[in-house]
């Protein structure tokens, strides 16, 4: 009788200990996925739009459009993307912490013209790796254009020209790419526009030859 007594107190105390490592196991479990989660969340932070891509002149950044104009109507297979080492310096930590980034090959002042307030804060580096595709290149070059014609010496009717067209072109590419589940439907769609784009890329080269020539006038004058 007392052998079963101990028995049956084993047997219990081994389903209670059987239940206390389940509850154990399962919330060591959740732990993990919830902290794999944050983690993850963590690694994962939207860059804002860089433009190492953008043009140094109107005449330059005309070509370019061109030159990608060709890639993308054409047969053949669309070239490797773009690819930027960028390194993101991160100033101050938590809600205040702000960033700026600049290409891993370009010296940089870190003080980036910061008060004293800012002289003593915590700064971190990461590195990031950015690619640029030809189709998103072409899109922000026409997008980036008035601002670019903005730098040049153009007279008003030729800049309001290029605002007026490239932000015309900019609406119906950003329509067009964002209805494309991937690149080969976007470059399908940029191919469905093969007019829109001669007449632009044609009207722009235009332009850029007259402020090529005018600069090239500038050049040729004495100085007084």
């Amino acid at each position: 009788m007392q052998s079963r007594q101990i028995l049956k107190q084993f047997y219990c105390g081994v389903a209670v200990l059987s239940a206390v490592v389940t509850l154990l196991a399962g919330c060591n479990q959740t732990g993990a996925e919830k902290s794999g989660a944050e983690s993850k969340t963590a690694r994962v932070k939207k860059l804002p739009k860089m433009k190492f891509h953008r043009p140094d002149s109107f005449p330059t950044a005309v070509a370019r459009l061109g030159e990608l104009h060709q890639v993308i109507i054409s047969d053949s297979p669309l070239p490797e993307p773009k690819m930027f080492q960028v390194v993101e310096v991160i100033h101050g930590s938590g809600p205040g912490a702000h960033s700026h980034y600049h290409l891993a090959s370009a010296p940089v002042d870190h003080s980036h013209g910061h008060s004293d307030d800012h002289a003593d804060e915590e700064s971190n580096e990461k590195k990031h790796e950015v690619k640029v595709d030809v189709i998103t290149e072409m899109a922000d070059i026409v997008k980036w254009l008035p601002d670019i014609a903005a730098d040049t010496d153009m007279n008003k009717d030729s800049w309001s020209s290029v605002k007026t067209e490239s932000e015309s072109l900019h609406s119906k590419l950003d329509e067009a790419l964002s209805n494309a589940a991937d690149q080969q439907a976007q470059r399908k769609a940029i191919q469905g526009m093969e007019k829109e784009l001669s007449t632009f890329t044609g009207a722009m080269d235009v332009i850029a030859k007259e402020v090529s020539n005018s600069d090239q006038k500038d050049q040729g004058s004495p100085e007084e």
